[in-house]
């Protein structure tokens, strides 16, 4: 087979591949949605955990005993919170505004009992004309009005303004009129209230396109799950022309037991080391005193590196069974060099984990299991003929 032929089998191979990977695309997009809802669901369910037990806290009460049980157990499934807001007292408002209207009574009695000045040059002092008797052919002298003004009723049709206060129990908001008393002494004319609501712990996105992003991105890793064998088939084709019988078989053994390290990793780390990883990073965020507010697209990315990194990691042994069938390695040397690898596990496991230690210690552990059970698999799986030799043809 010529080289272009070579070229014409792949290119027909990955255009098979590709349609199994669009069709499983427009299933996946179908349920991206609700993929991605049952992605959110650690993080909800860890922040609404993290807030309670913060609330029980800020009542002084340790979340963890038995009297505070009840009061966790009903934060959680309703997810509310503890939280301090300020109303307008209105008692204490009326009392200052009628401390205030009294005030200005009495200072427009005082002002219009004081003496008024005389209205002009030629007329007598105020103690001459009193005096005199009145005189009744004479008209009574008009006075000048003064600065301070009598107290008179408010015109027809006006009332005077009446103080606007929060009625009811409810807050006064922010287009309302507030009195002027809770200008002037707020400590006084505010009262602390105790209020409790919902939580909120679910995921913001920053951007318009960020969502439409996340959900074309589900839909395309449930598309590549779902067409993982029609795409894995047509690209085996193309390989395994080129192998010898023995050869396959290799990958007939080794394929499926790939496979099922890949997905144990995988699950491992969503169903069991996700929680802690979260439930860490809460709390050292906690810690510094930050307000946590999750974006989606960076939960979602780490959602998807942290189980990539297990199911990878959890191939170890199939690489310490191929280093040793290809005499880079020997099984002995795996068993005398076990602290060193051990070593490596640990920097390995840093290195393919977000920056937390329940993360990175969740996959140290069974990777250094892994480790000894690939010594086992060199020690005790039968060796066939080696990969790249030729295969033995009786005639």
């Amino acid at each position: 087979m010529t080289f272009g032929e070579h070229l014409d089998e792949l290119r027909k191979s990955l255009l098979k591949a590709a349609i199994w990977l669009a069709f499983g695309l427009a299933i996946g997009l179908y349920f991206a949605d609700r993929v991605v809802q049952f992605v959110q669901l650690p993080l909800e369910k860890a922040i609404t955990r993290f807030l309670a037990d913060q609330t029980l806290y800020k009542m002084d009460i340790d979340p963890t005993t038995d009297q505070a049980a009840p009061m966790r157990k009903w934060l959680v499934e309703k997810g509310m919170i503890y939280e301090t807001v300020y109303m307008v007292d209105q008692q204490a408002v009326e009392e200052e505004e009628n401390q205030r209207q009294e005030n200005e009574k009495a200072a427009a009695a005082a002002a219009a009992a004081k003496p008024k000045p005389a209205a002009a040059a030629n007329v007598e002092p105020a103690d001459q004309a009193a005096a005199k008797p009145d005189d009744p052919s004479k008209p009574a002298a008009k006075s000048k009005p003064t600065d301070a003004k009598p107290l008179a009723d408010p015109p027809a049709g006006e009332t005077e303004r009446e103080p606007a206060v929060a009625t009811g129990g409810s807050m006064t908001t922010i287009d309302a009129q507030v009195p002027d008393a809770v200008f002037e002494n707020p400590e006084k004319n505010l009262k602390p209230v105790t209020i409790w609501r919902p939580a909120g712990a679910g995921l913001s996105s920053f951007q318009m396109e960020e969502t439409f992003m996340i959900w074309l991105k589900a839909g395309l890793v449930i598309g590549a799950i779902l067409g993982s064998p029609g795409i894995f088939y047509h690209i085996w084709s193309f390989v395994a022309a080129g192998l010898y019988e023995h050869e396959r078989k290799y990958v007939y053994v080794y394929m499926p037991f790939s496979v099922v390290l890949f997905i144990s990793g995988v699950v491992l780390a969503f169903f069991l080391v996700l929680q802690y990883v979260i439930d860490f990073l809460l709390t050292f965020n906690a810690s510094l005193n930050v307000d946590l507010v999750p974006r989606l697209s960076n939960y979602v990315n780490f959602v998807l590196l942290l189980p990539l990194g297990f199911g990878i990691a959890f191939q170890l042994p199939l690489v310490m069974l191929f280093l040793q069938r290809i005499g880079l390695f020997e099984t002995d040397a795996y068993v005398s060099s076990w602290r060193i690898a051990v070593l490596v596990i640990a920097v390995l496991s840093m290195v393919l984990t977000p920056a937390d230690i329940y993360s990175m210690v969740a996959l140290m552990l069974p990777l250094i299991l892994l480790y000894f059970l690939g010594i086992g698999l060199c020690k005790f799986m039968p060796k066939g003929r080696g990969i790249g030799r030729e295969g033995y043809d009786p005639a």
